[in-house]
């Protein structure tokens, strides 16, 4: 009976990261990073080498959103975190390490940064699970240094930019990481050009980006990504260990999977996922 339930979970596993809702291609990738001016303002180029498929779960809805570039959502959208997988034709990736970041470049307000970047997701140590070509899931293997923060821009902003980037990783970023970033350090006023040059990652090999602004019904006292930037940390456990309020999902390269199937598996499975 176990070997069945393994088999068929294998199969909604394999069915879900098989499938890509967009023809979105690297070159429209490239084109949408120079349009929203995140080239200049967050990478100094970017000549990607593959596609991130990233995958939100509104779980008021039970519906899931594919992010193509540039797609404007809510914040009930993308208050869980997403579920992310890398498509390439370089099959040298399938052994590699990755890092993945997630960087607000407007915060407080586009008009405005004083607080930019926003550091929203940093997680390393990053391996995949699947086929390269059709959607690689990315798998944690050890807790972020910065775990998910839900976009918040604060009343009266213009949507912000969140933008996700993928890195290999080099072999010493372990050991070198320490002297330069922890859990500790703010999530405010990061760079990730210069924290990638610092730790030698390199250009990022794939990324995505989304617009989000505040909601209609937002009041000032809503939290916001700046004020939560200035007297909070993003410890590697607790959120990034098990978190009740952004509860681990299991990573999907479609925007189809039925709410059910998708419970289903990560019941199952317990797949951690950023």
């Amino acid at each position: 009976m176990l070997t069945q339930l393994l088999v068929f979970v294998s199969t909604v596993v394999l069915c879900v990261s098989a499938q890509n809702s967009t023809n979105v291609t690297t070159a429209d990738v490239e084109q949408a990073f120079t349009t929203a001016k995140i080239v200049p303002d967050v990478l100094p180029s970017f000549n990607p080498v593959g596609l991130l498929n990233v995958v939100f779960l509104d779980n008021v809805t039970n519906t899931t959103v594919t992010v193509t570039p540039g797609l404007n959502m809510t914040r009930e959208q993308n208050a869980l975190r997403p579920t992310v997988s890398f498509v390439s034709n370089m099959t040298t990736f399938a052994q590699q390490t990755f890092v993945l970041a997630m960087v607000d470049p407007d915060a407080p307000t586009p008009q405005n940064p004083t607080s930019a970047q926003i550091r929203h997701l940093l997680a390393p140590n990053i391996t995949l699970n699947g086929s390269l070509a059709t959607g690689a899931v990315l798998v944690n293997n050890t807790p972020a240094i910065s775990d998910f923060l839900r976009p918040t821009p604060p009343v009266g902003s213009d949507p912000h930019r969140y933008i996700l980037l993928l890195f290999a990783q080099p072999a010493n970023f372990s050991s070198v990481v320490p002297g330069i970033l922890n859990a500790s350090t703010p999530i405010s006023n990061f760079n990730i050009s210069a924290f990638a040059e610092q730790l030698g990652l390199g250009s990022p090999l794939a990324g995505n980006f989304f617009l989000t602004g505040p909601d209609a019904n937002s009041t000032n006292s809503t939290s916001t990504a700046s004020s939560a930037a200035s007297s909070a940390t993003s410890p590697a456990s607790g959120s990034a260990a098990g978190s009740t309020t952004n509860p681990p999902s299991s990573a999907v390269g479609m925007a189809e999977l039925s709410w059910t199937g998708l419970t289903v598996a990560m019941g199952l499975l317990g797949v951690l996922v950023l």
